[in-house]
């Protein structure tokens, strides 16, 4: 009647835990092998707490440095090396007779068809002896070895990583759904180059490519950074990045993001530095000599004016009277270029971009002069 009224469940038997311990050294005696370690109690529970176990050969010198030891789970163990657990019993009325019972390992196998054995495929990856060695690559005949990955220390990295074996990049736009849906994905704006860059003689793109606009919607959902931009390209067909971002006063990697959708990077020639509208082409219009870039080198000046030695600007933004004097008159007056000049030099003449460039300079000069003046001036009647 008691056994019938018993309704407790019996208990299931748990798999064992086993921890592995790489003893740096030959143990002859196991427990006083332990006690270089702190003894089984201080092994389990540093085992238990998630501490480093600490090693020390010669323990009762409390001045001795001890060996910090580096803990691993079982995935991190390689699987190209074999690591055998065993229990040892001893017989107490005689010692030298022990019982050994294998409770597991760790080895590449591959199981066979049709029944419940394993194949050892150490044996087919890598040399066991010697010889074998000294004879592997002279084998006429391959050993057929199935399809197996070795662990991480036999490739060229030093160090295990688990990123080797690390997807492809996929930007199609299932992919960028699933980034954008819900739990359990990666969140992080992922970096992508999809602006266009050319060089001086390449063909100029009409228009964006769909992934473009698709990204710089993504990294920037507000409006008003778009239309501000569509104002600016609407007003003049190129612009330096410097310009853009006095103009529109948006942050730099706001602008970055959202500036493949509107234009392309004109990387050399006369209008090298500069980002052009899509669809335009300021070869094949003569108004755009007046966008042509020039880069001025500068001496040291007083207050850091400008700030850096070399300024690269747009002809159409320097607005010193003298030099729009002679633009407006060198334009005037010009003969057409040939199309290759164009491509080469640009519409404008390289003498008019020297006396710019002249200008550029004379007028920072005076200017870093007058304010190195008037800081002398009002350090004096501060002194007095």
């Amino acid at each position: 009647m008691e056994d019938f009224l018993n309704f407790a469940q019996p208990k299931k038997e748990e798999p064992k835990q086993f921890i592995l311990i790489k003893y740096p050294g030959i143990v002859q005696d196991v427990d006083k092998a332990l006690q270089t370690m702190g003894g089984l109690q201080l092994i389990s529970q540093s085992h238990l707490n998630n501490h480093s176990l600490e090693l020390s050969h010669t323990p009762n010198n409390p001045y001795t440095s001890r060996i910090m030891a580096e803990r691993k789970t079982r995935d991190n163990v390689s699987s190209g090396t074999l690591h055998l657990v065993m229990k040892v019993r001893r017989k107490k009325s005689n010692p030298k007779k022990m019982k050994t019972k294998f409770l597991g390992l760790y080895l590449p196998l591959k199981k066979r068809i049709g029944t419940d054995g394993f194949d050892d495929l150490i044996p087919r990856l890598i040399p066991t002896d010697m010889s074998s060695a000294l004879s592997w690559w002279d084998q006429t005949q391959s050993l057929p070895t199935p399809l197996f990955l070795p662990p991480y220390q036999f490739s060229r990295y030093l160090t295990p990583s688990t990123k080797i074996l690390g997807r492809e990049t996929d930007h199609t736009e299932k992919t960028r759904r699933a980034v954008r849906s819900g739990y359990g994905q990666n969140l992080r704006v992922e970096r992508k180059a999809l602006s266009v860059t050319v060089m001086a003689n390449d063909e100029f793109p009409l228009e964006p490519s769909t992934e473009a606009v698709e990204e710089a919607h993504f990294r920037c959902k507000h409006d008003e950074p778009h239309r501000l931009l569509k104002e600016l390209f609407n007003e003049r067909p190129m612009w330096t990045r410097i310009g853009l971002l006095y103009r529109t006063r948006i942050d730099d990697s706001l602008l970055r993001s959202i500036l493949q959708k509107y234009a392309f990077y004109i990387q050399s020639g006369p209008w090298g530095r500069l980002w052009c509208r899509f669809g335009y082409d300021p070869r094949k219009d003569k108004e755009g000599g007046l966008y042509q870039t020039l880069m001025v080198s500068f001496r040291q000046h007083g207050r850091k004016l400008p700030r850096v030695r070399q300024m690269w600007y747009c002809v159409m933004d320097v607005q010193l009277p003298k030099a729009v004097e002679e633009l407006v008159g060198m334009v005037e007056t010009q003969a057409m270029p040939t199309e290759e000049e164009v491509r080469e030099k640009g519409w404008l003449p390289p003498n008019l971009l020297d006396r710019i460039r002249d200008l550029i300079k004379e007028d920072v000069a005076k200017t870093s002069k007058e304010l190195e003046g008037s800081m002398s001036m009002h350090g004096e009647e501060d002194f007095i």
